[in-house]
């Protein structure tokens, strides 16, 4: 069996709530804005997102003037009866020190004041190894898959 080494340890964010204590996998991503500016974004770690999702009200940082203006589209959503629909951009997203190009979806997502989002695997999975033990509440990254 190999033996896989990495580099970051990103800790589960903890919430406690009146029904016991939650740990959500979050990540942060710096989107970088086509004006150049930084925003730092707290997205949730989710393996099963094709696409990094951000909510569909975020689009001024892409620099747009609607959120639907993009490659239309709809999406399964976990627990959803419905498909959502979607729309998709390209933009440069940065985790760990490393900018990718990647495609986005903007979609109507619930509000949330711990995340903006879904980091998903297309274009960005493959620049990065992961691992993640539920059990300890954390990611692992390595930025030499």
């Amino acid at each position: 069996m190999p033996i896989r080494s990495f580099e970051h340890v990103i800790p589960f964010r903890h919430v406690a709530t009146p029904h016991g204590d939650m740990w959500f996998p979050l990540v942060t991503v710096t989107l970088i804005q086509p004006t150049g500016q930084r925003v730092d974004l707290p997205l949730v770690f989710d393996t099963g997102a094709s696409v990094t999702t951000l909510r569909h009200d975020l689009y001024p940082l892409l620099g747009l003037s609607a959120w639907n203006v993009g490659v239309p589209g709809v999406s399964e959503t976990a627990g959803g009866a419905q498909p959502v629909p979607f729309y998709q951009y390209t933009a440069t997203i940065e985790f760990l020190g490393r900018a990718v190009t990647c495609p986005i979806n903007l979609m109507p997502l619930p509000t949330n004041p711990l995340w903006l989002g879904l980091f998903g695997r297309r274009q960005l999975f493959d620049q990065f190894g992961f691992g993640f033990w539920e059990g300890a509440h954390e990611i692992y990254v390595t930025l030499n898959p």
